[in-house]
C-alpha cells in the first residue's frame, strides 16, 4: 500500500459524481486502502455490484436534504461534480456547490478535495473553466479546508478529451488544424491524477489551490502526432485558421461519437493555455513523480486491455472500455452451474476441436505465415493455464475461475482478444463470448468489416460448440 493510501486507512470518505470517469478510477484505490468509502450520485445502484465493499447512496445536488444524508458521518469528501453537458451549467454548478458546502458544514466534514481545471485567472477563460474556478471559490468560502486541484486534459481510457483525440487520430489520415490545436497544454496521466487526489485527501495541512500536470508541456497537435507514432500511423495535419469552436465541435461530432455537448466545452477550454505555473505540487506531494504524455498514453492503452478483463469479471460496462474497440458478443443460457463453465475454460485449447470451421482457421494460419513468416500451431502449456501462457495462437491476458481473456498472436492491423466469462443466473449460468478488436487506423476497420461475413458464422458456431462442451461435461445446476 502506498503511503498516502495508508494515511487514509479507517477514514470515512465520500466520493461524489461516483458514476463518472475520474471517480471510477479513484474508488478502487480508496477501497484498496481499506477505507470506509461511500459513493453518491443520482443513480448509484450499479456501483455496489461493481465495487465490492462500497457503500452507495442516491443524492441530488439540487436537493440539500439528500446531500445531508450522503454526508452523514463523513470526514473527507471528494467533489467531482460538474454539469458539463447542460445548458444552464453555470447556475446549476453554483447552486450545487452552495448546497454541498452547507450540508458539509452541518455534517462537520473535516476537508473537501475538489478537482478543477487549469487556467490563469487573468486569461479570458472559457465559460466552463471559469465555472470550475467559481465553484472552487464557493466551496472555499466556508469553514471547511478545501484543496482545489487544477488539472488539464487527463490521459486515460475514458477521458473525453483523450478519447476525442484517439478517434480523430485513428480515423483521419489527414486532419484540418483549427487554432486550438496549437495551444500549449500540460496533460496529466490518469494514475498520476488519482495519486494527487489521494495525497490531497491524506496530507496533514489541507487547503488552497494546487496546480498539477504531467512532466510534458505539448500542443494538441503534438499529442495527435505522439499518439499516431505509438499506433504506427502516418498522420498529416493542415492548418485552417477559420474554424470556430462551434464549427470544430460539429466537425468532431461528424468524425467521432463524442457528442457536441461534450466536445464543444472541451474545444472551448483548449483555446486557453492550460499549464502549471508554480511548483506547489512538487513541494506538497514530493512522492509523486508525474509521467510524460507518451508514457501516459501507453498506460492508457494498457489500461484499456485491463478493463476488458475487469469487464469480464464484473459483467458491467466500464467507462472507456469499449470506446475504441469493435466487439462481437454472444450469450448462451445454460442449465449448469457456473463451476461447469469454469472447468471447461480451464481446459481451453490444444486441438482443433475447440474451433468451428477448421478449414477457415487453416486459411488464416496460412495467411499469417505468408505475411509474417510465423507458424501458428495447436499448443497448450502443461498443467494449468496461467497469465502469460501460450494457448494455440493466443497469449493469456486474464485467467480467473470463471473468466479467460486471450490476446491474438496473429498478424492483424490492430490488437485482437477472444474473451469468455461465466455469469450466474437464477436457474443456471450464462456463457458469454466476446471477440474484441482494437483497430489501427482505417485499415483496421476495413479488416474487421471485410472479414465480418466469415467472423459472424465462426463466432456463432464457436460459442455453441463451447456451450455444448460445457453441458456434456457438467452436471445440472
Amino acid at each position: 500500500m502506498r503511503p498516502a493510501e495508508e494515511d487514509l486507512k479507517g477514514r470515512r470518505i465520500l466520493v461524489t459524481g461516483a458514476t463518472g470517469y475520474i471517480a471510477s478510477r479513484l474508488i478502487p484505490r480508496l477501497l484498496d486502502a481499506s477505507t470506509d468509502v461511500r459513493a453518491t450520485s443520482r443513480s448509484p445502484h450499479a456501483l455496489a455490484a461493481r465495487f465490492s465493499g462500497l457503500e452507495t447512496i442516491a443524492s441530488d445536488f439540487m436537493d440539500q436534504r439528500s446531500l445531508e444524508d450522503a454526508l452523514q458521518g463523513i470526514e473527507i469528501a471528494y467533489y467531482l461534480v460538474h454539469s458539463m453537458d447542460m445548458r444552464d451549467f453555470e447556475e446549476r454548478d453554483r447552486v450545487a456547490a452552495r448546497n454541498f458546502l452547507a450540508a458539509a458544514e452541518r455534517a462537520k466534514v473535516e476537508r473537501i478535495v475538489y478537482l478543477s481545471g487549469l487556467g490563469r485567472a487573468d486569461d479570458r477563460l472559457s465559460s466552463h473553466l471559469f465555472s470550475r474556478h467559481e465553484v472552487g471559490e464557493i466551496l472555499a468560502s466556508g469553514s471547511i479546508p478545501v484543496t482545489e486541484l487544477r488539472a488539464a486534459i487527463v490521459i486515460g481510457s475514458g477521458s473525453s478529451a483523450f478519447d476525442m483525440l484517439r478517434y480523430l487520430t485513428e480515423r483521419l489520415p489527414v486532419m484540418i488544424a483549427p487554432r486550438w490545436l496549437a495551444t500549449r497544454i500540460q496533460p496529466i496521466a490518469e494514475d498520476d491524477l488519482v495519486s494527487y487526489l489521494i495525497a490531497a485527501g491524506s496530507e496533514p495541512h489541507p487547503g488552497g489551490i494546487v496546480e498539477i500536470g504531467g512532466s510534458d508541456v505539448v500542443t494538441y497537435r503534438e499529442m495527435i502526432h505522439g499518439y499516431a507514432r505509438l499506433r504506427r500511423l502516418r498522420r498529416f495535419v493542415m492548418s485552417v485558421p477559420l474554424l470556430t469552436p462551434r464549427l470544430s465541435s460539429y466537425w468532431v461530432r461528424l468524425i467521432t461519437p463524442v457528442p457536441t455537448s461534450i466536445s464543444r466545452p472541451l474545444i472551448d477550454g483548449l483555446q486557453n493555455e492550460v499549464v502549471v505555473t508554480d511548483d506547489v505540487a512538487a513541494s506538497r506531494y514530493p512522492s509523486i513523480a508525474p509521467m510524460g504524455y507518451v508514457e501516459g498514453a501507453v498506460a492508457a492503452l494498457d489500461r484499456q486491455e485491463e478493463l476488458l478483463g475487469e469487464e469480464l469479471s464484473s459483467g458491467l460496462s466500464i467507462p472507456g472500455s469499449r470506446l475504441a474497440v469493435l466487439t462481437d458478443e454472444r450469450r448462451v443460457d445454460l442449465d449448469v452451474s457456473i463451476d461447469g463453465i469454469a472447468a471447461v475454460l480451464a481446459d481451453f485449447g490444444g486441438d482443433a476441436s475447440w474451433y468451428p470451421l477448421p478449414w477457415a482457421w487453416a486459411v488464416r494460419k496460412w495467411m499469417d505465415k505468408l505475411f509474417r513468416g510465423g507458424d501458428l500451431s495447436w499448443t497448450r502449456p502443461e498443467g494449468p493455464i496461467i497469465r502469460g501462457s501460450l494457448v494455440d495462437w493466443w497469449k493469456v491476458d486474464v485467467v480467473e475461475p470463471d473468466a479467460l481473456v486471450l490476446r491474438s498472436l496473429m498478424k492483424t492491423p490492430g490488437e485482437a482478444w477472444l474473451a469468455f466469462r461465466g455469469g450466474r443466473r437464477d436457474s443456471g449460468a450464462t456463457l458469454v463470448q466476446s471477440a474484441v478488436f482494437r483497430p489501427r487506423g482505417i485499415l483496421g476497420r476495413l479488416y474487421w468489416w471485410g472479414l465480418w461475413p466469415f467472423h459472424h458464422p465462426i463466432f456463432g458456431a464457436m460459442v455453441r460448440r463451447l456451450a455444448k462442451r460445457v453441458t456434456a461435461l457438467s452436471g445440472p445446476s
